[in-house]
């Protein structure tokens, strides 16, 4: 138990992994894993969970569970996670089809009547399960954790790479998104994201209920983008190429800084977290 606590993150990270690719390795080799693959779109934060009550006892599950009802981080913030990554998708379509790609493949716009009438439902879907089965552990423990030794440019490269490594038996999994999606492609697109996230949790006070919602809106309209590009990689590679022209727009805004350390105490793990380091779980 000790080690345990001493790592908080390298534990967090191994037991993520481990547990998710348990499950999707023989899925991707063709097992039948049943109602579990399924389940297992939570691993990832009840892990976090798990952790923060070993490593830190009560004070780090407090301050982990606290960051998923901070709700209070300005209106325009619930605007940019909602509507950002639409517009992204529409640019991208926009793009595309002034390149020579067919106007539909990609289209955030391809949606029916119907989806766009459903799509409080999609949201909802999408944040109850892959942004709130992922966001607790990624942006709710680990990034926190990153931060506090390590600078916003640092943090968000590192968690990037483990978040790529996480999807790597997907690309491997018939009738997966990612399925067949080249590893360098992968690896650029969620370094990307990573770094949008960090930008907007230090925006919003660590908060992980927004994590949420930009995680469940990215999947949403990436959707047909995944679904009529399949063998076609231009799409996607002109996704990340925008992608990282808004990472840099965003590390030279300066605003906040990307290659100085973090001082926010609601961003970073309270020097109080481990408040029953004498009574945690096992000791």
């Amino acid at each position: 138990m000790r080690i345990l606590r001493r790592y908080p993150l390298v534990t967090f990270v191994v037991l993520a992994v481990g547990a998710t690719w348990a499950v999707w390795i023989p899925r991707a080799l063709g097992a039948p894993v049943g109602v579990v693959g399924l389940l297992w779109t939570w691993t990832v934060s009840l892990v976090a969970i798990v952790v923060a009550l070993l490593t830190g006892g009560r004070g780090a599950l407090r301050d982990l569970l606290s960051r998923l009802v901070r709700w209070r981080v300005g209106w325009r913030w619930y605007v940019v996670v909602l509507l950002g990554p639409v517009l992204f998708a529409a640019l991208v379509a926009v793009l595309g089809t002034v390149l020579g790609a067919a106007w539909d493949a990609g289209n955030p716009l391809v949606f029916t009547a119907s989806d766009w009438a459903a799509l409080p439902v999609f949201l909802l879907v999408a944040a109850l399960t892959d942004g709130l089965g992922e966001e607790l552990g990624w942006r709710g423990f680990a990034l926190p954790r990153l931060l506090s030794r390590r600078t916003p440019l640092v943090a968000s490269l590192v968690l990037g790479a483990i978040w790529a490594a996480w999807h790597l038996p997907l690309v491997w999994t018939p009738g997966a998104a990612l399925h067949q999606r080249p590893l360098w492609l992968l690896v650029a697109d969620l370094m990307a994201k990573s770094m949008i996230f960090t930008w907007v949790f230090l925006h919003t006070r660590g908060s992980v209920l927004i994590a949420v919602l930009l995680h469940a809106s990215m999947n949403v309209f990436a959707l047909p983008l995944a679904a009529t590009s399949a063998g076609d990689e231009a799409l996607p590679l002109l996704a990340v190429v925008l992608e990282w022209l808004v990472v840099g727009a965003v590390v030279l805004s300066g605003r906040p800084s990307f290659v100085r350390r973090v001082r926010d105490p609601e961003v970073l793990v309270p020097s109080a977290a481990p408040l029953d380091r004498g009574r945690s779980v096992g000791s």
